[in-house]
């Protein structure tokens, strides 16, 4: 397969160039920038720019490890996208930014100020030539991490309103509409409606409902908005689980979407509004835990960024979906059918879920629940390289050419495994391996994991009633629950 180079303007640059009053055609590049957003720029490169930071920065040894841990020089051998190759230009960019006696004193040069190609070639470089994805901070000697040190100068793009508009337009949906595809409470209960009618003939139960606004609910599921619009049978599969493992959830008509693009494109005011407001659902519901639909940057930004941000703890739980699923399985709330799957099945692990989010072993204890014939990539867990469609590039059409290309490297590790379905657990990991299982013509199969577990569960009509009456009247956690009934499952089995 043949891989175009990506152009020097993408069409991200192009799409911009339409906005009018943002940025205009320039023969120096697609993305321009008035003299006073230059100021702005490179005094907030000189402000917001730590003395962490620069510390990082100077600290490179040259040793060359980040090399190897990047996908996009992996896949692409262009020299400019080595990781520290990144970061030396930013550091250029600062040191010409920061005051200088050279700036003060009358008789030497001043420092110019920055150009709006070098301003462009700054943008192109923290949103399209980078997925954040941290690989290379756990190569790094130094531990310099490219992820949040873009992260820093792409807030302040997205403050000027500069971000891509593939992320500006889905957070200012979010904003106005609380999700980002700007659908209303209508959608989400009449999907809910249809599918509880479809499981209610699937399970063979008379009047099966789907809780929303149920007070007290020990979980709050938030979907993600795709389910609801474009895909209700993955929604319908985290249903099925929930209700076989007989757990007390709810959904919310305030807040149903898992999502929070503002992250991406580094506007962190905008990113704790939107947790905020799901914060506020929960509330509303009283709620005791938080379990989001499988989404890496959701689960990051709700588990650990909202508290950084926030500068408190949260008094509840934050979970993603494998790991509620992974406690059902161990307390042995749910029962799935062992090798249902009859061909070798790998899992690709999320850069936020795993890497950021230290998940790695509770998706592998489902696939091997499910499969004995689970093979792992090389490498995997928090060091497994990114799909690349991570960093906000699979929010937007305008990157596709470059996530296919920097996508190879991915595309070479699920080749060796020779596996036929390829699981995840996040939906922009989903999207990017469904676009790479094309474009590469692998012929696999690309599963969700929750939908693996319900097309495997053990249904049965008749409910747990030992540890529904031990929760009531014991009010214990299900993991206690199962060890009081290892020790009078006897007298239980004589009375239910």
């Amino acid at each position: 397969m043949v891989l175009e180079t990506r152009p020097a303007n993408s069409m991200q640059e192009v799409r911009n160039n339409q906005t009018p009053g943002k940025n205009e055609p320039s023969a120096e590049g697609g993305l321009t920038f008035s003299a006073e957003q230059r100021e702005k720029i490179a005094a907030s490169l000189s402000t917001l720019t730590t003395w962490r930071t620069l510390s990082l920065l100077y600290s490179c040894v040259n040793c060359g490890l980040c090399t190897d841990a990047c996908h996009y020089y992996k896949a692409t051998n262009d020299p400019a996208l080595i990781p520290i190759t990144k970061m030396k230009k930013l550091l250029r960019l600062i040191k010409k930014c920061r005051v200088t006696w050279n700036s003060k004193l009358p008789f030497l040069p001043k420092s110019s100020p920055l150009s709006t190609k070098e301003i462009a070639d700054l943008f192109r470089t923290v949103y399209e030539d980078c997925t954040l994805c941290g690989r290379c901070g756990m190569a790094c000697p130094s531990g310099i991490n490219a992820g949040p040190i873009f992260h820093t100068v792409r807030s302040i793009f997205a403050c000027m309103g500069k971000a891509p508009v593939g992320l500006e337009k889905p957070v200012s949906t979010a904003l106005s509409k609380w999700n980002y595809l700007g659908l209303d409470v209508d959608d989400l209960s009449e999907t809910l409606e249809w599918m509880a009618e479809e499981l209610a003939d699937e399970l063979k139960i008379e009047d099966f409902t789907i809780p929303i606004d149920q007070e007290g609910a020990e979980t709050l599921y938030i979907p993600h908005p795709l389910e609801v619009r474009d895909y209700p049978l993955l929604l319908t599969a985290a249903v099925k689980i929930l209700h076989a493992a007989d757990e007390k959830y709810t959904f919310s008509t305030i807040h149903f979407d898992t999502v929070n693009y503002a992250y991406y494109s580094g506007h962190i005011e905008n990113m704790i509004t939107i947790v905020k407001h799901l914060l506020h659902a929960k509330e509303q519901v009283r709620a005791k835990n938080v379990v989001l639909a499988p989404c890496g940057h959701a689960y990051r930004v709700l588990r650990w960024e909202a508290e950084r941000n926030l500068g408190y703890r949260f008094q509840f739980k934050v979970f993603t979906f494998s790991e509620l699923i992974d406690r059902f399985l161990r307390e042995g709330r749910i029962k799935i059918k062992k090798d249902s799957i009859d061909v070798p099945i790998t899992y690709h692990d999320p850069c936020n879920i795993a890497r950021y989010g230290g998940v790695i072993e509770q998706p592998r204890n489902i696939l091997m629940a499910l499969s004995s014939n689970f093979v792992e990539m090389e490498p995997h867990g928090a060091l497994n390289y990114c799909c690349g469609g991570g960093g906000g590039l699979s929010a937007s059409g305008d990157y596709g050419q470059l996530r296919i290309q920097i996508g190879k490297v991915k595309v070479e590790q699920i080749k060796k495994t020779g596996a036929k379905v390829i699981v995840t657990n996040c939906y922009n990991c989903h999207t990017q391996l469904i676009e790479l299982n094309e474009k590469y013509k692998l012929g696999l199969q690309v599963k969700s994991i929750v939908e693996l577990v319900a097309d495997s569960l053990e249904v049965s009509g008749k409910k747990n009633n030992k540890a529904i009456i031990l929760r009531y009247f014991l009010n214990q956690d299900t993991f206690n629950v199962k060890f009081i009934l290892n020790l009078s499952g006897n007298f239980f089995n004589h009375i239910l």
